[in-house]
């Protein structure tokens, strides 16, 4: 065996996984609040009020409380416990992001701590003394887990895993033991890890696999655990139905936040087989990473496609080789199963969580990675040692350095939108985002230079999104707003008509179109002052076609086709402006100065 590498005391394993969870992390320390912490932190009404909003906060749906960019959500989310904590934070610190990355960081090196216990006293007892320190370690590294440390909202991930290890840590207790008191315990944080997280209901079948594959319990023994947890998660369930009944149509049914709208039965199922596939891939080769993976990110596929084809014959034969070797209890039989059982929830068979794939999904299956590579390491006996060693440093190194540098793309928004935009150029969110991005830098500079070159850029991005998505009235209205950046008027009101079009009561859609009707009855003034009567009839009926009650413009409208002595659309404009205000004062004064 390969072990000398690794032959010291559990006390200094444990050190140097503490040291490089918080090394590797240690610049998140250092960002600002990114995409959805509003939810959770920057825009939420009862975290705002401190511990007095806890009460509340158990009786609330989370989105319903969100004032910002994702509060018309239409997921049900149901997770007071980990709101409670920002609450709790918010009381004492205020929104201090330094603080809420701090904390996630000590809650992630917590967790690793009691993780790599329970593997290292318990769970691995048969096997290798050294495999709990080296699946821990490549767990600490891997980059897979940066948006659930680096985004403050994914807290809810680190707090949900918390409580499920002690959980297990428990029942092991109570099977060692059994003490009633660890029992409880052990129902009591499974209970909390639900009110954090809802997948964490999947640990109603985790705790009977371990059981089973490592602590020599019959199939019937170890379903034994699964009965009590079962009970909690139906009061859970229960109380949570209760809280948010009302609280399921909160915005319309949109691709954005319901993936697979636009694709058949069978091309749903053909994506969400792939995307199986690509979840396992990211945790081999994690790269490039993205915040976004929705639409159109990953396009529908067939199941006559290679992708479903090749993803399909993995799947079942993983699944298939699991069951064949489901009595001998092997390793890698266990973590098939613990990934199929962790992701489950998630990936979109069972229910339609708004996102076809996300990375913080992976962070607890991504343990079964962990295991069956570090396993792996100590199977090799036949190649030469130190080039076993030198692969694995390797392999820890470029992990370790895709987590330092991946922490750094989640520094602030700007460099999340313009890293991601090229991860991910396909998806809508990102290339939205982007747009919106530039078009904030664009109105925040002073340089004429840079402030053409950001709209542009803005443009650019919006055009992308829209190839993608062509009737977000969001997207069309952004880039028009880009076009006015650079008084491009006529690109301007197409946009933003297509907009009004799309979205007649928003109030935001109805004032850009008379705030730019407006723009072009004084574009038309000026044409007429040139004498130039043309280009102001072209302007003043650009004014009246964005906005119908544009008195104004349907009378300037109407002196410059008298100038011409068209009198018929004179008498039309005019009888429009009588319409609209009979008690306008008409005078061939304002046209002939």
């Amino acid at each position: 065996m390969n072990t000398d590498k690794f032959n010291f005391k559990p006390t200094y394993q444990l050190t140097i996984l503490l040291l490089l969870a918080l090394g590797l992390n240690f610049n998140t320390l250092f960002s600002v609040y990114t995409l959805d912490d509003s939810v959770v932190m920057t825009s939420n009404a009862l975290v705002e009020k401190g511990i007095k909003g806890i009460p509340e906060i158990f009786t609330s749906n989370l989105i319903n409380e969100s004032k910002g960019p994702h509060a018309n959500l239409t997921q049900v989310r149901y997770r007071p416990f980990s709101t409670a904590t920002f609450a709790v934070e918010y009381q004492f610190f205020g929104k201090n992001p330094m603080v809420s990355h701090s904390i996630n960081v000590l809650v992630f090196m917590l967790l690793i701590t009691l993780l790599y216990s329970v593997l290292q006293k318990s769970v691995f007892q048969e096997q290798h003394k050294f495999l709990a320190f080296l699946t821990c370690l490549i767990y600490v590294v891997h980059p897979i887990h940066t948006e659930v440390i680096a985004n403050v909202k994914s807290r809810d991930e680190l707090i949900t895993y918390l409580f499920l290890i002690i959980t297990l840590i428990n029942f092991i207790s109570y099977y060692n033991n059994r003490t009633i008191i660890k029992l409880i315990i052990a129902l009591v944080c499974f209970f909390l890890a639900l009110l954090t997280r809802e997948s964490a209901i999947t640990f109603i079948a985790v705790v009977p696999l371990i059981m089973y594959y490592f602590f020599n319990r019959s199939i019937k023994q170890s379903l034994f655990y699964a009965i009590p947890m079962m009970i909690a998660a139906a009061i859970f369930l229960v109380i949570r139905y209760l809280v948010t009944k009302d609280n399921h149509e909160t915005a319309p049914l949109l691709v954005l936040n319901s993936p697979f709208l636009y694709a058949s039965a069978t091309e749903a199922f053909a994506t969400k087989t792939f995307i199986l596939i690509k979840y396992i891939g990211l945790l081999f080769f994690p790269h490039p990473l993205s915040w976004d993976y929705g639409f159109n990110q990953i396009p529908y596929i067939k199941l006559s496609s290679a992708q479903f084809i090749f993803s399909f014959i993995v799947l079942i034969s993983l699944l298939a080789y699991s069951l064949y070797t489901f009595k001998q209890k092997t390793l890698f039989s266990f973590c098939i199963l613990y990934f199929f059982v962790t992701i489950s929830l998630v990936s979109n068979y069972l229910v339609d969580i708004g996102t076809p794939l996300s990375e913080r999904f992976l962070f607890q299956p991504s343990l079964s990675y962990c295991i069956v590579l570090a396993s792996f390491y100590f199977k090799i006996e036949r190649l030469p040692k130190d080039l076993i060693n030198g692969i694995l440093i390797t392999i820890l190194v470029l992990l370790s350095t895709k987590t330092v540098l991946r922490n750094r793309v989640w520094e602030n928004n700007e460099t999340l939108d313009l890293t991601d935009v090229d991860s991910a150029p396909n998806s809508e969110r990102t290339n939205q985002y982007a747009t919106e991005l530039y078009i904030l830098k664009a109105n925040k500079e002073s340089n004429i230079g840079l402030k053409k070159e950001y709209y542009n850029k803005a443009i650019y991005y919006g055009k992308r999104c829209l190839q993608i998505y062509p009737n977000n009235p969001v997207t069309i209205m952004e880039v028009g707003s880009a076009y006015y950046g650079l008084k491009e008027y006529d690109k301007t009101a197409e946009l933003w008509m297509k907009t009004y079009k799309l979205i007649p009561n928003d109030p935001q859609a109805k004032y850009y179109v008379e705030l730019l009707s407006n723009i072009f009855n004084k574009e038309g003034n000026g044409a007429n002052n040139k004498g130039n009567i043309d280009e102001a009839i072209r302007c003043y009926k650009k004014a009246t076609e964005l906005n119908y009650d544009n008195v104004e413009a349907w009378y300037n409208l109407g002196g410059n086709y008298y100038l011409k002595k068209d009198s018929i659309n004179a008498d039309m404009a005019w009888g429009i402006v009588k319409k609209l205000r009979p008690n306008h004062e008409f005078s061939m004064d304002d046209f002939t100065k």
